[in-house]
């Protein structure tokens, strides 16, 4: 009996052990973070010449959904009243340019004070492509109250205590009805290119 009871112990001692060494796994929980202050996206516009113009306009989003290592939702709303020009203009055409771009000819600022990006999924693309990217940002964008599908390559960082999302990419206005000086007969200096060039730099705190 004692054998017994001495084996019975020892046996319940490394069952006890082996519990305390197992990993538990824990489901994915979604989490909603808001996007940081100063989460910003830089502008450029250019001209057929080569030149161009540039600037920043603000950014916010309080609904950026996360589970694991993916974004799996999120609205993205970018404020037209927010718009800057920041390149080496002389500061009376800078508040000009900055105002034009508030009107009907560009983002008419009255009717549509927002443009937003819906977010369905961003996934790692399994493998970082010559600039970095390493995930792959599927949404849509609304701008003049056109909604059409555009895609995002980007570079994502999802840490214990932050989200950063750096991104570069183009679109192209005219496809949204913004067609101001895009006419083909235009001057070279005066025809600006229908494509814009957009950088992201996004970041979210984790709570």
């Amino acid at each position: 009996m004692k054998i017994k009871n001495v084996l019975a112990a020892i046996i319940l001692t490394l069952v006890v052990i082996s519990c305390g060494k197992e990993k538990i796994s824990v489901p994915n929980k979604d989490e909603t973070l808001v996007l940081e202050t100063g989460s910003k996206a830089i502008w450029r516009g250019f001209l057929e010449t080569g030149y161009f113009n540039e600037g920043t306009i603000g950014l916010k989003s309080e609904n950026l959904a996360i589970e694991g290592d993916k974004i799996t939702a999120g609205e993205i709303s970018i404020s037209v009243e927010s718009i800057l020009v920041t390149n080496d203009l002389p500061p009376g055409s800078k508040e000009e340019l900055r105002h034009h771009l508030q009107t009907v000819d560009f983002f008419n600022l009255a009717k549509f004070p927002f443009v937003t990006y819906s977010i369905s999924s961003a996934e790692k693309t399994g493998k970082a492509d010559a600039n970095g990217n390493n995930y792959l940002i599927k949404g849509s964008m609304k701008l003049l109250g056109k909604s059409f599908p555009l895609d995002i390559p980007a570079k994502i960082n999802i840490t214990d205590t932050d989200v950063k999302v750096i991104a570069k990419f183009k679109f192209d206005r005219t496809k949204w009805g913004m067609t101001f000086a895009s006419q083909p007969n235009l001057p070279a200096k005066d025809k600006i290119k229908n494509d814009i060039e957009v950088d992201l730099e996004l970041k979210a705190i984790r709570f």
